[in-house]
């Protein structure tokens, strides 16, 4: 078994915290410092963790202004993902619909963007539906209890007819 100072540096969490004893093998020199524990922007994986980047494209219709984000909701991406929904919402659209089909995974800080999302858009009289997730996503909308917050609909033609 290994002491969490000699698998946070592969982890790229270790912030040579006083707590922990400084493992460096002696052939590879001084290290440089790392970031604090839990900061995946200095990690080595979090680019791994986010092949994809979040790409959005927009599409008004009616008076519904349909949103499709494109990759993955994880830790490398999650705050674009809340700030880009938030800013959304505060210019007031009447309707905004999430187009999910093109999510192919969220992590809870996803859910926490929804969260933000729908205090703006109380604020703003923007009512959101999401639309077409998949079924992993439809499962974690279910056990969160999302799906009693936002109307959650099969398709976007769906959202549109609410």
């Amino acid at each position: 078994m290994h002491s969490l100072a000699q698998i946070a540096p592969i982890l790229g969490a270790y912030a040579g915290s006083p707590s922990l004893p400084k493992v460096m093998p002696k052939s590879h020199g001084p290290r440089p410092p790392r970031a604090s524990f839990g900061n995946p922007t200095n990690s080595r994986y979090a680019n791994q963790m986010s092949a994809n980047e979040l790409k959005w494209s927009h599409e008004e219709r009616g008076n519904a202004l349909v949103l499709s984000p494109k990759g993955r909701v994880d830790e490398a991406t999650a705050d674009a993902f809340k700030d880009h929904m938030v800013a959304t919402m505060q210019n007031g659209p009447d309707k905004a619909i999430l187009d999910l089909s093109g999510i192919d995974y969220m992590s809870s800080r996803g859910l926490r963007g929804f969260t933000l999302a729908q205090r703006a858009a109380t604020q703003n009289g923007t009512t959101i539906v999401l639309a077409a997730p998949n079924d992993t996503l439809r499962e974690i909308l279910q056990i969160s209890r999302y799906d009693t917050i936002f109307t959650v609909t099969e398709t976007v033609e769906a959202a549109l007819g609410n």
